[in-house]
């Protein structure tokens, strides 16, 4: 799945054009580490930030919908990319820390409340 097709998936089930290219991060399971990886700019904390993650296989979506101002200071809460200045984020598939950031360095954020919307 990529990013265009997910967000039509959202887009359909919401009935309206809510996730756009600006407002959304996409990831498929990177395999080797069971993780979807993502690397967020801070300033889209500012406004709604919508992550949709590609199930591995299966067709299936995570649709997590983070709204804004409800991470207070993500800065604090994710590991900051030195090169970028961009949050990197390591979302684990694995069923024992199912949707937890679990990038050296990070807090463990459970992303487990902003899910949206699953679908299998």
């Amino acid at each position: 799945m990529n990013k265009q097709s997910a967000m039509a998936m959202v887009n359909e089930h919401v009935g309206s054009q809510l996730l756009t290219v600006s407002n959304t991060n996409f990831a498929n399971v990177n395999s080797q580490k069971d993780v979807w990886w993502i690397n967020v700019n801070p300033a889209k904390f500012v406004h709604e930030l919508h992550i949709v993650l590609a199930k591995d296989g299966d067709g299936g979506l995570i649709w997590l919908r983070i709204a804004a101002g409800s991470i207070s200071a993500p800065e604090d809460v994710f590991r900051v990319r030195k090169d970028t200045g961009y949050f990197d984020f390591e979302i684990s598939s694995r069923p024992e820390r199912y949707l937890k950031d679990v990038k050296s360095g990070g807090t463990e954020y459970d992303f487990t409340p902003h899910v949206e919307y699953e679908w299998d």
